[in-house]
């Protein structure tokens, strides 16, 4: 099984717009010319996320991408008050991967990988959308959840909404790129991405 790097988001949900989350998504995934009929069957019912890889042509490279739901309840999180669905996009590591030792993205796949990021936080403006590695998946959302602000710059590059920016105030800018527009904070770890995603487009 490869090693996965995220772009994932959190939506409130419960019986009430569980159907329309998904369709949501699947739209989303459309837009991107990602392949969304798995999230528009009928009758589709949350298994484990048995969405397929699709390769992806990026840049003269063939990215496998895949979409991926999971819901987060009280029984997983106690400190949940309601339930939430986590909205990915898995990358494998290795093909976007140009350094393991810093994590730096391949030069190709930057535009890429930050054009989802955008896209995907401009429908979604509950917590914030965030790009992680393996070891860094889920972490952030779980530090607002949680109030484990130790692990709340635990990112490689996030889209925050406004109603977060007193948890971000003042990144870090030995460590991010950063800038706000429309009422969103950007941000993207140095390291990882070597110039401003903005100045690579």
């Amino acid at each position: 099984m490869p090693e996965y790097s995220h772009i994932q988001t959190y939506v409130r949900c419960d019986a009430g717009n569980f159907t329309r989350v998904l369709k949501e998504f699947a739209a989303f995934l459309s837009r991107v010319g990602l392949d969304n009929s798995y999230f528009c069957s009928d009758g589709f019912m949350y298994q484990g996320g048995n969405t397929d890889a699709e390769e992806v042509p990026v840049e003269g490279l063939s990215l496998h991408v895949r979409p991926y739901v999971v819901g987060l309840t009280s029984e997983v999180f106690p400190e949940l008050a309601e339930s939430w669905l986590e909205i990915n996009l898995l990358f494998w590591t290795e093909e976007i991967t140009a350094d393991y030792r810093t994590g730096e993205l391949l030069g190709e796949v930057k535009p890429y990988l930050w054009d989802l990021i955008t896209q995907l936080s401009g429908s979604y403006e509950q917590s914030g959308v965030y790009f992680t590695s393996e070891v860094m998946d889920g972490k952030p959302w779980e530090a607002i959840i949680t109030g484990n602000n130790a692990e709340l710059w635990s990112f490689d590059a996030a889209v925050i909404p406004q109603e977060l920016f007193e948890r971000y105030e003042q990144p870090d800018d030995r460590l991010f790129y950063y800038t706000y527009n429309n009422n969103r904070l950007f941000l993207a770890r140095r390291e990882v991405w070597g110039r401003s995603p903005g100045s690579d487009e």
